[in-house]
């Protein structure tokens, strides 16, 4: 016979009141955060008050005498950590000599030193913002000692390091940066934009790395090459993607060079683009039809014509408006092709009208 276990009224009112007094704690908290988070609010605004108007006349560029700057100089050091984030936030909006300035003033307040130090420390977070202010600060010779957090263990760590080396714009950085899509030690690797950002932004020299890691293992890093090949761009690498294009299996890396060489390329591609145009991978296939509309040759409008017959709904629409950007002639095929039964007929049709439809709301503005 099973036992029946008794709870005392004294054991049911201590729980009750241990729930009480946990929630009326939580609450206190809740609001006890909250009204410290709006008096530091308020106590910053206070602080930043009589100063705004200098950090916006620094930012604009039109402190002349340079008294703005020296009124953030010489702030009292209660004030200097308010000022700085402010002044952080308005680095990452503004370039050239107001990006200068306002950098001086996070270097008089030792943030260049407090950045440095933050490189080594233990927790990510403090990487990571180290990183970035030193990025935001364009201290180029801290490049280097921010190179090595391409390979920290923290995602967030690596890609504060890379957009950090992008703003200094060092050339130097390259061959980390493409390493860091590809690492050997962590699982993730550097996100393909962010690579690809950086290596636009750098200075000379990259293209030899970027060429260089068209041949590279990993898909990704050669993904990476191909995108900042088109998008730099860099011509004297055409022969290297000729001969990748070739030999690549990945699609995804196989649509990045196809595009490139329609940046890159001449007519001698024309007939190359064309085959790829017919690639049973879509994506290859219209990076083909975008390329063979950027090369722009009078030659295009034969090379993209055959396309619009194409069974495939999406690349045949594609090459058919890509014709009514190449002037008359390539419109004039497409009539003929809307006269004519066939396959071609409605990717025409549809490019001719949408031509159209865009010449009517022109002429409405």
């Amino acid at each position: 016979m099973a036992t029946q276990t008794i709870v005392s009224p004294q054991l049911l009112s201590g729980v009750l009141w241990v729930l009480v007094w946990a929630a009326i704690f939580l609450l206190a908290l809740v609001l006890g955060s909250r009204t410290g988070r709006l008096w530091r609010e308020h106590r910053e605004r206070q602080l930043l008050g009589e100063l705004r108007p200098a950090m916006l006349e620094v930012a604009s560029g039109e402190d002349d005498d340079r008294s703005a700057l020296t009124q953030l100089t010489s702030v009292a050091p209660r004030r200097t950590r308010v000022v700085d984030r402010a002044v952080s936030a308005m680095l990452s909006k503004v370039k050239g000599e107001p990006a200068r300035a306002l950098a001086e003033v996070l270097r008089s307040h030792g943030r260049s030193s407090w950045a440095l130090r933050g490189l080594s420390s233990r927790r990510a977070i403090r990487r990571a913002y180290a990183a970035w202010t030193l990025g935001l600060m364009r201290e180029r010779e801290s490049g280097g000692k921010i190179v090595p957090l391409l390979q920290d263990r923290s995602m967030d760590v690596v890609v504060a390091a890379a957009r950090a080396l992008t703003l200094i714009g060092d050339g130097a950085a390259a061959r980390p940066v493409v390493r860091a899509v590809a690492p050997r030690r962590r699982p993730r690797g550097l996100p393909s934009w962010v690579a690809v950002e950086s290596l636009c932004t750098f200075d000379e020299p990259v293209a030899g790395v970027v060429v260089e890691a068209t041949t590279h293992p990993q898909p990704s890093v050669r993904h990476v090459a191909a995108t900042v090949i088109g998008s730099r761009p860099l011509p004297q690498a055409a022969p290297v993607v000729r001969e990748r294009i070739a030999a690549e299996e990945d699609p995804r890396t196989l649509a990045a060079l196809v595009e490139a060489l329609g940046k890159i390329g001449g007519s001698s591609d024309l007939t190359l683009l064309a085959r790829f145009a017919r690639h049973p991978d879509e994506t290859v296939a219209l990076a083909a039809v975008d390329a063979l509309e950027a090369i722009g040759l009078p030659s295009s409008v034969e090379a993209l014509a055959p396309l619009v017959a194409d069974t495939r709904p999406r690349p045949s629409e594609r090459a058919a408006v890509a014709l009514t950007e190449l002037g008359p002639r390539g419109r004039e095929q497409l009539r003929e092709f809307a006269k004519t039964p066939g396959p071609a007929v409605q990717p025409a049709t549809y490019a001719l009208q949408l031509t159209a439809m865009r010449s009517a709301t022109r002429g409405l503005d």
